[in-house]
């Protein structure tokens, strides 16, 4: 086991080999097994972003409360990606007209 630091956030890394990696976050493992990413940190203007898509459908956007554990923010990042998998309403934290998710622009090179 290991720390790493991301955005002054210190997150416990366990192996893969584990079975408690199957069964702590079972919706984030089918969401990356289905093509999808989880994004954690900064997202200008933003900190303690958590955004889980897949393609350009977007499941959950989450905000850090204060004093809230990494772990726990991926407790509830989990807990919304299986409401959005099951039909259910997708999370969005920071539904304010000052910020508009979209997927992020391709700019092709020179």
């Amino acid at each position: 086991m290991f720390l790493l630091r991301a955005h002054r956030l210190w997150v416990r890394m366990i192996p893969e080999d584990t079975k408690q990696t199957d069964t702590q976050w079972v919706n984030i493992d089918a969401l990356m097994k289905d093509g999808g990413q989880i994004t954690l940190g900064r997202m200008a203007p933003l900190d303690g972003v958590a955004v889980a898509v897949v393609e350009h459908d977007i499941y959950a956007v989450l905000r850090r409360k204060p004093k809230e554990s990494p772990a726990s923010l991926l407790h509830r990042l989990d807990q919304a990606i299986g409401v959005a998998q099951s039909g259910g309403p997708r999370t969005n934290e920071v539904d304010d007209k000052r910020y508009v998710l979209r997927p992020p622009s391709t700019r092709k090179r020179r």
